[in-house]
Parts: C-alpha cells; sequence; structure tokens
C-alpha cells in the first residue's frame, strides 16, 4: 500500500498511476463463458493515462470481467461493434450541481440525462459546502427513488454552519466549533468521502481560517478530501494567491487532500496568473501537502447576481438587514461603490448574462446587465441592486476568464476535468464533449489519454472511488463508448439545456442508459459510501 508521505512525495511524477494505487485495489474475476455484454474493435484508453490499445470488454452484472483478448469460447447475450469509436470509463464528475436537491428532485432531475449523454456515470453531492449533514438519510432516500447515475456526497461546511449559526457574521464560539465537528464526524461515519466548503459564499465567508480548520479537522479519522470554492478567486478580498495558500493550509492543517474547486484566474486584475497559481500548489506539495485542482473549459463562470456584485459586508444578517442598508444613503452610497468595483473586476456590465432565475426573471433572461440597466434608465450597479432588493436574485454567465489561463491550468497533470454544471449555464449538458471537442481534437492542447484521466482514473483516485474510473477486470462497468468524429457540445449560452452529441453507448454498472446514441432511461445508478 502506498503511505500518504509517498504521495505527497510525488509531486514530480505523473500524479495519476500513483494515486490508481491508492483507490483500486485489484480484483481478479474469472473470466467465464458467458458474459451479458461483449465490447468490440474499439481504441480502449483505461483511465490511467496509459497509451490506447486495441482490447474487448467483456461485461457480466455489474462488473468487468476481462479487458484485452477475448478468451476462448465466450459467449455474449449483446455484441456491441466500437470500431473507428473510443472506449472509456465513464466519466466521474468532481464538481457539479446536478443532483443538489437529493431526495427531493424529481423524475427527471434524477435521470440525469444532462450529466448521461456527456458520458458521465458519477456525480458528487456537495459542491460549494452546500453538502449535507444526514448523509445515510440522504443516499438512502435518493437510491430507493432510483438515480439515473451514480453519486457520492461531501458533508458541507456551509450547511453545517447555517445550521449552527443561520447568517451570523460572527466568529464561531468554542461551543458552536464543537456542535459543527460533532455533525461533521457523523456525516463522515454515515458514508461521506470529506468536506465540502464555499468560503467566497455567504455565511461561509465569515468563518475565519481557524474556524475552517479547527470544524473540518473532524473529519481526519476518516479521511478524504476537502474541496473548496476557495475565498477569493479574483480580488475581491485577500486575492488570488492568499486565497490559494489558505485552501492548502486548510485541508494540509485538517489532514485531508485540498481540492480547489474549478480552478481559474477570474477577472481582468487576475488574468495571466496561472502559472503562479500552480506554482503555489506545487511549492505546497513539496511541504508534504495533497494538493489536487478541477477545472471546467469554458470562459464563463456563473453564479448569482448578488454573490456576483454584492459585497459580504452588506448581505451579513440575511436580506431584510441589506434592504436597511440600502434605505441608509450612506451606507446605500458605499454600498453602490464596492458593486461598481467588484463589476469592473469581471470586465464590466457587457459581460454579465442574466441566464437563469425564478418567473419574475423571465423578461430579463438572455440579456447583459448593460441592456437590462439601459431600459430601466438606471446605472448598471443600481439595477442590479434593485433586482436583488425585489428578490430577483437571478443567475449571471460571468465572461472573466481567459483562453491562455484555462490551457496552461488544462495542462497541469494535477487538474481534473469537472462541470460545476448548473441550471441555466451550458456546462451542465455540454462540459466534457466541448473540452474532448476543443481542446483535444481541435486545439490538442492535451492528449485524449490525458483527458480521460483527468476525467475517470484521477478523479477515482483522488476521493478514494474504488473499482471505478478505470477499465480492468474487476472494476465497475461504468463503460463509455463515443464517436471522435461526432462528439461536440450543442448547448450554448442562450441555448443552455441542448444535450450533447457523439455519446454511442454509456454503461452504469453494467446497464446502458445510452444505447445507440438514445437515453433508455434506466436508473442504473449507485449511491456510494466511504468505507
Amino acid at each position: 500500500m502506498t503511505s500518504r508521505s509517498q504521495l505527497r512525495r510525488s509531486h514530480g511524477r505523473c500524479f495519476v498511476p500513483l494515486l490508481l494505487v491508492l483507490a483500486t485495489a485489484p480484483t481478479t474475476l474469472a473470466a467465464q463463458d458467458t458474459v451479458d455484454v461483449l465490447i468490440t474493435g474499439g481504441r480502449v484508453y483505461d483511465g490511467t493515462g496509459a497509451a490506447p490499445r486495441e482490447a474487448a470488454l467483456g461485461i457480466r452484472g455489474e462488473r468487468l470481467v476481462f479487458v484485452g483478448p477475448v478468451p476462448a469460447n465466450t459467449v455474449a447475450r449483446q455484441r456491441i461493434d466500437a470500431r473507428g469509436q473510443i472506449v472509456t470509463p465513464g466519466f466521474i464528475d468532481p464538481h457539479t450541481h446536478a443532483y443538489e436537491g437529493l431526495p427531493r428532485l424529481g423524475l427527471e432531475r434524477r435521470r440525469n440525462l444532462s450529466s448521461l449523454m456527456q458520458g458521465i456515470t458519477t456525480v458528487v453531492l456537495g459542491a460549494d459546502g452546500r453538502g449535507p449533514l444526514e448523509v445515510k438519510q440522504v443516499l438512502d432516500s435518493a437510491e430507493a427513488l432510483g438515480l439515473g447515475t451514480n453519486t457520492y456526497a461531501l458533508t458541507g461546511f456551509g450547511t453545517v454552519r447555517s445550521r449552527v449559526m443561520g447568517n451570523s457574521s460572527a466568529p464561531a464560539t468554542p461551543a458552536q466549533r464543537a456542535t459543527m465537528r460533532a455533525l461533521i464526524a457523523t456525516a463522515m461515519q454515515e458514508g461521506a468521502y470529506g468536506v465540502g466548503s464555499g468560503l467566497f459564499y455567504v455565511p461561509q465567508t465569515y468563518a475565519r481560517t481557524d474556524e475552517v480548520i479547527d470544524v473540518v479537522s473532524a473529519a481526519r479519522p476518516f479521511g478524504g478530501v476537502y474541496d473548496t470554492h476557495q475565498r477569493d478567486e479574483s480580488s475581491y478580498s485577500i486575492g488570488l494567491f492568499a486565497s490559494t495558500r489558505e485552501a492548502i493550509r486548510i485541508g494540509c492543517e485538517s489532514g485531508l487532500t485540498t481540492n480547489i474547486g474549478h480552478i481559474k484566474a477570474l477577472g481582468v486584475d487576475l488574468w495571466g496568473s496561472a502559472d503562479s497559481v500552480l506554482a503555489i500548489m506545487r511549492e505546497a506539495r513539496a511541504r508534504g501537502c495533497a494538493v489536487v485542482a478541477d477545472q471546467y473549459p469554458w470562459t464563463a463562470s456563473g453564479t448569482g447576481l448578488s454573490a456576483a456584485l454584492m459585497p459580504r459586508w452588506a448581505q451579513a444578517g440575511g436580506r431584510d438587514s441589506l434592504r436597511l442598508r440600502a434605505a441608509d444613503p450612506p451606507l446605500r452610497a458605499r454600498l453602490l461603490a464596492d458593486m461598481g468595483d467588484n463589476l469592473r473586476r469581471r470586465g464590466g456590465d457587457s459581460t454579465l448574462l442574466l441566464i437563469d432565475g425564478t418567473i419574475e426573471a423571465v423578461p430579463y433572461l438572455g440579456k447583459t446587465l448593460k441592456q437590462v440597466a439601459a431600459e430601466s434608465g438606471q446605472s448598471a450597479v443600481e439595477t442590479a441592486l434593485d433586482l436583488v432588493l425585489r428578490g430577483i436574485d437571478m443567475g449571471v454567465a460571468s465572461f472573466n476568464m481567459t483562453e491562455a489561463d484555462i490551457e496552461t491550468f488544462m495542462r497541469d497533470p494535477f487538474v481534473m476535468t469537472s462541470s460545476d454544471g448548473s441550471d441555466g449555464h451550458p456546462r451542465l449538458f455540454a462540459t466534457y464533449p466541448r473540452k474532448i471537442r476543443r481542446y483535444v481534437l481541435d486545439k490538442t492542447v492535451i492528449t485524449m489519454e490525458r483527458m480521460v484521466a483527468s476525467a475517470s482514473g484521477q478523479v477515482a483516485a483522488t476521493y478514494g472511488l474504488t473499482d471505478r474510473g478505470v477499465l480492468r477486470a474487476g472494476a465497475y462497468a461504468d463503460v463509455l463508448i463515443f464517436d471522435p468524429a461526432e462528439v461536440r457540445e450543442e448547448a450554448t449560452y442562450t441555448e443552455p439545456r441542448k444535450l450533447a452529441s457523439g455519446m454511442r453507448w454509456v454503461f452504469v454498472n453494467g446497464r446502458a442508459a445510452v444505447a445507440n446514441g438514445t437515453a433508455t432511461n434506466v436508473m442504473a445508478g449507485k449511491a456510494l459510501r466511504r468505507r
């Protein structure tokens, strides 16, 4: 068994194969005569980062029984000719909101076609610190209702702080910290794979670094990942570099692997900083800290209008407190000035596209903040403040990143693939096909083997998803077959819900959720629990 210290010393070598030792203990299943599905003729990328090879795959039940030559006398109930196709493990999305709200989601959301048609077979639950505290209850209920994809849970720092302290901006007392620690420990006992945080968001942003470390450290005896939407991806508060160091410190001192969610250099103040961020991560690994990141390949982020523009001091105490501040002339002037600076960071009012919201938001959707402001006859920040005060806090696509930074992050061997999928942004439906088409096949920023590993084996290894993310005998049969000539995103910022093209077959635990490019509506997903 590879030790944690060996993992931390791996900064000079390829990350994926080493982590696979941790996450995928070999399991051998005898290749008997009959298999349920036999896949032949495809170009196989096994998820480890190894070069592709020609190999056949045999599926029996929910497991792969062989990957390689077809054993003599094999009889298959179903044969799939994958000539001209690429065969990979099903993708694992480590940062998405596809299942946010489980188990209360309706049937269509639980089917999760937006993920399946991208080749995703497993998604995280609990990004940005919003994970459940009652992990067993949530997973058991969701699995009983039926899931289209597998899911694994992170418990939430944001959830626990809100449970114990509401929207308070005060430091947590020792008693409150103890209560939060106990809730985190229980969630880990019930199968969570780590703790998520979103220190950029209210009320998590009010927690000091030492408080986060103290609470998150309750997960130390169980292992796992500290996954974070870090405190500042731009120059909002402590700045991107200090924020990256804070995120690493929290994970390292908590005894967890730090995963910096949707890593980016956001806004005009930080463009061109990707190399500097990666250097901070490399230095931390050299000191013995386990640090990784994930990334989506879009120049626009997605968030709420208030999260993008509203200063955190103005949000303390909730919307009623915000209304009181906005009604006080000196505080209103300060509020609008801070909102203006935040708007400048993001590139101005023409870079904020209003994309999602309640019924009251419909007249504004598909317009930029600049257009809405022109129609209202107010400045952009006054328009935004008015919308928020009226309770119309809609989602925005914020065009705040550069291609050069995206590509620099993408090339790093410690950066995984994720979607951060959320309603109204095309990344919920189109991230993985976009990365394959744009950055592998068209621009050749990375190789196909690196793309596949960053989206499968590396994620499984990082989170400890045993027997997932790789194609080998004994692994669960989460298998993707796609056509490299046809794979592409179809969703756009104006039509964000169009299903992707090119995914021919998607197997979840050995069952075809997509067959010949058509969703079957099979609910074959499992709720995964850390043992």
